[in-house]
């Protein structure tokens, strides 16, 4: 076992997740890679992690309805009331008027972490956040045209998010989403119906995640993380070994060269001397300060006495 899986079989017994953050800074403290908050969301984009969220509040979720492995969509009819509150904004201004079919009880999850595929509008959120962190323009409406909603998994099953909230609260929710003609325009004929018929709760899709909620990622998914292969990165160099006959050679040719001699205890302004002298015999190896300062300590005389 690796003292990284060491290290991460110890944390599970505290804690199955992570904040981001958190996230960061032990693939740092553990690779020699520098991982940003950037790089997580964007192998999650890329499905090479998953990642999950965190609910502090209660949430209800739905088993998503499938037929032959595609997604079942449902119609959304009159009365607009309907459309408003079911629909998500884009949808309802475009009369797009599909959502995800769902079936079974709505049930509460038992735990507060709950994996997402990032199929649906939480896809949209992470490109969100992979924008601000690289500090580029954010998606005017991202790729949200695959789950009408938030979709999550449990248990290998896919389940959409929902809240249960009044129809008028709903009908607030979803007002303030859109224009301010469209929000007028409604809201006008709003004042035109009997809401009496509209005052329980109902189980209604969520579209953004609930303000205090986040993404985290489990420690499985870290470890997938830090062992993907960075490309087109270069190995790290390695440490040539020089042999000590090999460095008392070295030393004294520098220390009978008139050009060197003087800079023979400053090794790395020797350095560019002997890239000029590689250039110029056709030599491309990439020379190292270190390895010229190395030898140059072992060839000595004052290390003669010093043990190999």
């Amino acid at each position: 076992m690796s003292n990284n899986s060491a290290i991460f079989n110890v944390k599970r017994k505290e804690s199955d997740w992570l904040t981001i953050q958190e996230a960061i800074h032990i693939a740092n403290e553990l690779t020699h890679k520098r991982i940003t908050e950037g790089d997580i969301y964007r192998n999650a984009l890329c499905g090479n992690i998953f990642l999950s969220i965190y609910f502090p509040s209660p949430v209800a979720l739905r088993k998503i309805s499938t037929a032959n492995n595609k997604i079942k969509l449902k119609l959304v009819e009159d009365p607009p009331i309907n459309r408003l509150c079911l629909l998500d904004s884009n949808c309802f201004l475009n009369e797009t008027n599909l959502i995800v079919n769902t079936e079974g009880k709505y049930i509460s999850p038992p735990h507060r972490i709950i994996d997402t595929p990032l199929l649906g509008h939480e896809y949209v959120a992470v490109q969100r956040l992979l924008a601000e962190s690289l500090n580029i323009p954010l998606p005017v409406t991202g790729a949200n045209d695959i789950i009408y909603g938030i979709s999550v998994t449990v248990s290998g099953e896919s389940f959409l998010l929902f809240e249960k909230v009044t129809w008028p609260e709903r009908i607030t929710q979803q007002i303030i989403q859109l224009p301010i003609n469209a929000a007028q325009k409604f809201n006008r004929y709003i004042s035109s119906l009997d809401m009496s018929e509209y005052n329980h709760k109902a189980y209604f899709p969520l579209y953004h995640l609930p303000q205090d909620a986040c993404f985290v990622i489990r420690y499985t998914e870290l470890e997938k993380l830090i062992n993907i292969p960075v490309k087109n990165q270069d190995p790290p160099p390695s440490s040539p070994r020089i042999s000590t006959p090999l460095s008392r050679l070295f030393w004294l040719a520098c220390k009978h060269n008139e050009d060197i001699c003087p800079l023979i205890r400053q090794p790395y302004k020797l350095l560019s001397i002997f890239e000029q002298w590689a250039s110029a015999e056709g030599i491309t190896d990439r020379l190292s300060g270190d390895t010229l300062k190395t030898a140059l300590e072992r060839g000595s005389p004052s290390s003669i006495s010093a043990p190999n």
